[in-house]
């Protein structure tokens, strides 16, 4: 694998995560996923000197960003990851994986965790629940959300 490539998409990345932020942020937790061809991505940040969240698609709607703008930065950040996941799969010593968490600071020190799971019996919205609930202790206010962390809560006491 091309340590030096994948070193420059998870700098991409990160520069189009903050091109993205309207204001500096204290800590980025982002979502990435390759399933089938498909990809999606999200992200949740802090503010600085601030304990709100601030989920990404939520951008245009509280700050003066067009929905166009915020679009294009979502599908180039979309192109990154899929970019990724071709590095990583065009590996023979690399297991393809089928998401990723990064957690970056203003100090530009990030964790990477990669996931391998065979993600295709699992719904998106059971998926986000789960991954909010693990890396942002968010609880589901909805009752499918609320059902799908039941769920998953049970099976890893289950463990």
């Amino acid at each position: 694998m091309n340590e030096e490539k994948v070193n420059k998409l998870y700098q991409d990345i990160g520069n189009i995560v903050i091109e993205t932020i309207p204001k500096a942020c204290s800590k980025v937790y982002l979502y990435g996923e390759v399933v089938d061809g498909a990809q999606t991505a999200y992200f949740y940040y802090y503010p600085n000197n601030s304990d709100e969240i601030i989920y990404s698609h939520d951008i245009p709607k509280i700050f003066a960003v067009s929905e166009e703008d915020y679009v294009k930065q979502w599908n180039k950040l979309l192109d990154c990851i899929q970019e990724l996941w071709k590095v990583f799969t065009g590996s023979e010593n690399q297991e393809p994986w089928t998401s990723f968490t990064l957690i970056f600071n203003h100090k530009e020190t990030f964790t990477i965790q990669f996931n391998y799971d065979d993600l295709s019996a699992a719904d998106s919205h059971a998926r986000k629940t789960i991954w909010e609930y693990e890396y942002l202790g968010i609880l589901p206010k909805s009752k499918l959300g609320q059902k799908h962390l039941k769920r998953y809560l049970e099976a890893v006491k289950d463990r």
